[in-house]
């Protein structure tokens, strides 16, 4: 219990104190403010900036991944055979650290010898609308393995008997997988996008290695942007307070998708 005051409680308690405040490491003075905090939040341009470019991250990249993991984990439920092996090489990307995955990428998209950059004709890290791709397709080639995981599982673990009787009634293949398989699958798929949401919102490391937010901010993420407030601006009542504007969102998105999801099976 002490572990978890410590480590988690307390940290989270003064991040929510310092948001109603006007706390920066620059200066010897901190005063109550209020809401004051957030509300120059939600005033800031770059704020607002940077969350549609990550609302644009977030959706493009876990839509990709859910199609791509979907599509591997059905694959792979209806092999006669699949060598274990298989499975393995496909988790690789998920269980390798943030920083080299960055670093691999940035390395692949150089302008000047990476092996994607087609000898400097595409410049994946100079281009806002390439840099924006160039992240979203790192995203998906780490994080598809974990959607195709809990789907297979999924996949895996639905009963014999719907789609024995839909094949009974003379179902073709994609009747059988929109009208008995997707349905059956659709709780496993709500929790499937939510982790992947939650864990996507935090994403900090890869697309700070590989493009910092640039170029002129099209890649700045919400994290990024709550990084440079806190640990480059010095500003911990701003980083804090937008630390939980994205708490309370996320939560938000959340309840929404699983009491949807509750309401549809009742």
């Amino acid at each position: 219990f002490c572990y978890i005051m410590l480590i988690v409680i307390y940290p989270l308690l003064y991040s929510l104190w310092a948001s109603f405040t006007n706390l920066r490491l620059t200066s010897p003075i901190t005063n109550f403010v209020g809401l004051d905090t957030y509300a120059q939040a939600m005033g800031s341009e770059i704020f607002r900036d940077s969350l549609v470019v990550t609302a644009l991250f977030l959706v493009a990249s876990v839509i990709v991944e859910f199609i791509l993991g979907f599509a591997l984990a059905y694959s792979f439920s209806r092999m006669q055979r699949t060598h274990p092996v298989m499975r393995a090489l496909l988790l690789l990307p998920v269980m390798a650290t943030p920083v080299s995955v960055g670093l691999i990428w940035k390395l692949m998209l150089n302008s000047d010898f990476g092996i994607l950059s087609g000898a400097g004709s595409i410049l994946w890290l100079s281009d806002p609308m390439l840099a924006v791709l160039s992240i979203v397709i790192m995203d998906v080639w780490q994080w598809t393995p974990f959607m195709f995981l809990i789907l297979l599982a999924g996949l895996e673990g639905l009963p014999k008997e719907p789609l024995e009787a839909a094949q009974v009634d003379g179902a073709n293949h994609w009747q059988t997988l929109f009208r008995v398989t997707l349905p059956l699958m659709r709780r496993i798929i709500v929790i499937a996008v939510v982790f992947r949401l939650m864990f996507a919102i935090a994403t900090f490391d890869t697309v700070y290695v590989l493009t910092k937010g640039g170029p002129a901010r099209a890649t700045d993420l919400i994290s990024l942007f709550i990084h440079r407030e806190g640990f480059v601006n010095l500003n911990i009542a701003s980083a804090s307070a937008i630390s939980f504007l994205v708490l309370i969102a996320v939560l938000a998105i959340t309840t929404i998708l699983f009491k949807r999801d509750l309401a549809d099976a009742k």
